[in-house]
């Protein structure tokens, strides 16, 4: 690590009560072979002892920089938000304060955008650690579907070909896989949103979209760490987790309206749409509706109590499409084929007598 003016990649890494491991996050840094790179911790109010670590870190070794937040976001993309305000590199990566990067992760990811002037460069594979199994052993896991990079590959594609690579899943929704350049989040005007969870879809979404130069690795450098009590494996309230999707789909929706790509294809908007309701059906709402149990009726309770309440004017075809999507998600879960074909064939004669 350094502290130098103008340093080739800044790591941004939100904390919130991460004393357990943030000491192993930060020493993975200091064993980089690249050299010439920032740290920038963004503490949302932690109440353990995570900040006297980072101090005790930084002090010692006379680099990084922390800054503490006045006010819980219960947000990971706003702290990631604060710190790239302030980033000077030329590149940014997004760390998790839990996982851990292999010695040569950041300089292979520089070394390739600086080869292919690139804009993200994705690793197409990781390595897992999962606790609580007995075994805490890493495991090589792909982020993407499809065939893995074997070597770095620059892909420059129209719009409609990456969106519907985004559409098969081409395309990891994770932002701690990927280098950014910096001036290019800043042109693009490229944030997190608001959303305690899932917000990486929304970013990695437009960042896909908007981007010249992407480049495909199939290294494997970044640790990811799974326990109980992770932030991203911890079942929501319903109420939260109404508020996030609804947030997710605005920005999503907000960001498509102002592209003329999307605007003359508006089919590929619909889609967007509804591949982020899968995912976040499959990621969220399946913990809540599905392993909770609810029927039809609650379900339809929660739709008009949680989401159209929160402004009735938009939300009524967004209520309506969650309803539906929703219970045509617990039959394909269920694997319940002929009511399936029951509830489209339904469908199919109210269409003929529209």
């Amino acid at each position: 690590m350094s502290k130098e003016k103008n340093p080739a990649v800044s790591v941004i890494i939100p904390m919130y009560n991460a004393e357990k491991y943030i000491g192993e996050c930060l020493q993975s840094l200091l064993n980089q072979t690249l050299k010439n790179f920032e740290v920038v911790v963004v503490d949302d109010c932690s109440t353990d002892n995570s900040v006297a670590i980072v101090e005790k870190y930084f002090s010692e070794r006379e680099c990084g920089e922390i800054i503490r937040l006045s006010v819980n976001s219960g947000c990971p993309g706003i702290p990631r938000n604060f710190g790239l305000d302030i980033a000077k590199g030329k590149y940014v990566y997004f760390m998790d304060s839990d996982d851990f990067l292999s010695e040569d992760a950041l300089e292979i990811f520089y070394n390739v955008a600086e080869n292919f002037n690139a804009e993200i460069v994705e690793a197409e594979v990781i390595l897992k650690h999962e606790e609580g199994t007995g075994k805490f052993e890493p495991r090589a896991s792909r982020m993407i579907r499809g065939k893995i990079a074997d070597k770095p590959t620059l892909e420059i594609l129209d719009i409609a070909k990456k969106v519907d690579n985004i559409l098969k899943r081409r395309h990891s929704n994770a932002v701690w896989n990927k280098l950014f350049r910096r001036d290019f989040l800043i042109e693009n005007k490229i944030k997190f949103p608001a959303m305690t969870i899932t917000e990486d879809f929304v970013f990695t979404f437009q960042c896909i979209v908007c981007a010249k130069n992407f480049v495909r690795i199939p290294f494997i450098g970044y640790f990811y760490r799974i326990y109980i009590g992770s932030t991203s494996k911890t079942l929501r309230d319903i109420k939260t987790a109404s508020l996030d999707f609804i947030e997710g789909v605005y920005c999503l929706d907000n960001f498509m309206k102002s592209k003329k790509f999307f605007i003359e294809n508006s089919k590929y908007q619909y889609l967007v749409i509804d591949l982020f309701d899968q995912w976040f059906s499959n990621k969220i709402f399946k913990g809540i509706f599905f392993d909770m149990n609810f029927g039809a009726e609650e379900t339809y309770d929660f739709y008009c109590r949680d989401v159209f309440s929160e402004n009735p004017k938009k939300n009524i075809p967004l209520s309506a499409y969650l309803f539906v999507s929703t219970n045509i998600y617990k039959l394909l879960v269920k694997q319940q084929a002929e009511e399936i074909a029951r509830l489209k064939k339904n469908l199919e004669e109210l269409c003929k007598e529209v």
